[in-house]
């Protein structure tokens, strides 16, 4: 299984690490030349991701210009460390832990952090380059609040395991369009994570 994994990922020119604390050493056009790279193009996108998330490339592009200055700042002088990312990674962000639904199981994306702070994007190789997957807690936000605000609140709690695996499954019936299964997991969730408070 690792080996498959290994033929669908094509290792890049430098690791994560090594090429991160390269942007935090150079100057500003620089930087913003290369985070601008980061963006994945249409194709790339539905190679990567999963269903229902190969529909949503237009969403993710516009979320990846909003996160695009502030990912360009925060590449400044300082420490960068990295590490795998997983789904139970109690430290990720909520567009990291969400980015992994998009993501086949296993698949080898990493996240990074600048001086202990996490760099809110999720690492994925594409050929001899590093793109990186942004803003997409944003996107099943809005698509979920669309069908239901109530339900879409229930989305934006930081909760155990639990309730992570429904989360999940609200995502998913909404991108999928499958009211009644939407339905039936935002009811789960009310009782699994508690109702938020007003």
């Amino acid at each position: 299984m690792l080996a498959a994994c290994s033929n669908r990922e094509p290792p890049p020119q430098r690791d994560l690490a090594t090429y991160l604390s390269s942007l935090t050493a150079a100057d500003e056009a620089t930087r913003t030349r290369e985070v601008a790279s980061w963006r994945l193009d249409d194709s790339a996108w539905r190679r990567i991701v999963v269903d229902p998330y190969r529909a949503l490339y237009a969403d993710y592009s516009r979320a990846f210009d909003t996160a695009q200055p502030a990912l360009v700042v925060q590449l400044r002088p300082g420490a960068i460390a990295v590490r795998r990312h997983y789904a139970n990674d109690p430290l990720l962000t909520p567009g990291q832990a969400k980015a992994r639904w998009a993501l086949p199981v296993m698949y080898g994306s990493q996240i990074a952090t600048f001086d202990g702070a996490p760099i809110d994007a999720v690492f994925v190789s594409d050929g001899d380059h590093w793109r990186a997957i942004v803003g997409l807690d944003g996107v099943i936000q809005q698509r979920v609040d669309t069908l239901d605000r109530a339900c879409g609140a229930l989305l934006e709690l930081t909760t155990p395991q639990r309730c992570r695996d429904v989360q999940w499954e609200i995502a998913d019936a909404a991108l999928r369009t499958d009211q009644a299964r939407f339905a039936h997991a935002c009811t789960l969730a009310v009782s699994l994570c508690g109702k938020p408070s007003p």
